[in-house]
């Protein structure tokens, strides 16, 4: 093995963990919004009883999805 190929070895292994690192925290960003969605959800139909919460979580629905049906959008998570 030559001098060099040392500092060469160490630096692919770097690189290839780094961008392996990336990709899996790329890969969860999808996973976390529906999760977060499905949060959100369950605590608007848990307070549709008392309408101060449901107007707030309503417009943190509305700015998180971006629908204006809600229930629809509950719906389909």
């Amino acid at each position: 093995m030559s001098p060099h190929k040392g500092p060469q070895i160490i630096r692919y292994c770097v690189i290839t963990s780094t961008v392996a690192l990336l990709a899996i925290a790329v890969s969860m960003i999808p996973q976390y919004k529906v999760n977060k969605g499905k949060v959100l959800c369950a605590e608007y139909m848990s307070t549709i009883s008392t309408d101060k919460e449901q107007e707030k979580l309503e417009l943190k629905l509305q700015e998180f999805a971006g629908f204006k049906d809600i229930v629809t959008y509950c719906q389909y998570l």
